[in-house]
């Protein structure tokens, strides 16, 4: 066997390897979320300002999830958004329950078929925002935070604003009960 066979074969049991424990990663998620209750799900939330959340949110995205381009598009300023969200602890709060959200969404798997694609978005989503608080963890450490606070706190809200949404659309047509309670904890 030649040295370029080996690292094909190298790349390939990497590869291999990766994909086994994305699968593994995603079934613990998934098989922890269905034996959790709904209301352990619920309860697994931190209490966040959702209004404060909201008015972030619509500061740089429209009713439909579009980012804006109009002259009154993101005219919050980084002390706005820290006093309505909380600093760096809410937005790292943000990162928490959108986690949890996309427990939720694996669960309601039960009921509404179309939630594991909705599930997977989600993940996407928790993921992004996940690299904000990143980016704003390596602010602070830099001693950069207030010039990186304003754009990336305010994309991860939107963000989190959107997965909300696309939560409680997905409910909106089902159980009544479900939609109540989610409405009652996003």
């Amino acid at each position: 066997m030649n040295m370029d066979m080996r690292y094909f074969v190298a790349a390939g049991v990497a590869l291999l390897t990766i994909l086994i424990v994305l699968a593994v990663v995603y079934y613990r998620r998934a098989y922890k979320a269905s034996r959790s209750s709904w209301q352990e799900l619920l309860d697994r939330l931190i209490l966040i300002n959702r209004e404060g959340v909201k008015k972030i949110a619509m500061d740089t995205i429209d009713v439909h999830g579009n980012r804006r381009d109009d002259e009154h598009a993101r005219e919050l300023d980084a002390d706005e958004i820290w006093q309505l969200i909380g600093g760096l602890e809410g937005v790292e709060t943000l990162q928490h329950n959108s986690r949890v959200l996309v427990d939720v969404a694996a669960y309601l798997h039960t009921w509404y078929p179309e939630a594991s694609a909705i599930a997977e978005e989600l993940r996407l989503s928790a993921r992004e925002i996940a690299w904000h608080v990143s980016s704003l963890q390596d602010g602070a450490k830099a001693g950069n935070l207030g010039a990186w606070f304003r754009a990336y706190a305010q994309n991860a809200a939107a963000t989190y604003y959107l997965m909300t949404r696309q939560l409680l659309s997905l409910c909106e047509n089902g159980d009544k009960r479900l939609l109540t309670d989610l409405q009652r904890v996003l």
